[in-house]
């Protein structure tokens, strides 16, 4: 059998399969770790978030269930200078003001 000239021998063929199986090892754990890095950051945006949101969650004195202001927004009115908005369950009109550290709440009766 006559080899023809840039023919691959499967002792070649061995080698360059090693090498390029170690190359994609490689490359596949950096991606892990980039995932991984990335998962984190993500899990920690995220518990930022919750905690931004958690400002605006308020329970109504009628109706004792907890709502989010800000998803109910669509119900905030102006008043006599005041915000109100209506509790999404009972539908009682309430009163809202800011409260010093930036949040916002229900006014209790």
């Amino acid at each position: 059998m006559h080899k023809k000239q840039g023919e691959l021998t499967l002792p070649l063929l061995s080698i360059m399969m090693r090498a390029m199986s170690g190359a994609l090892e490689k490359r596949v754990d950096c991606l892990e770790a980039e995932i991984l890095r990335l998962q984190s950051q993500i899990y920690g945006i995220q518990a930022e978030v919750k905690h931004f949101l958690k400002r605006y969650l308020s329970a109504c004195p009628a109706c004792k269930k907890e709502f989010d202001l800000l998803v109910n927004h669509y119900s905030i009115g102006l008043f006599d200078n005041l915000v109100y908005v209506k509790c999404p369950h009972c539908n009682k009109s309430m009163p809202v003001v800011d409260q010093e550290d930036g949040t916002v709440s229900v006014v209790l009766e």
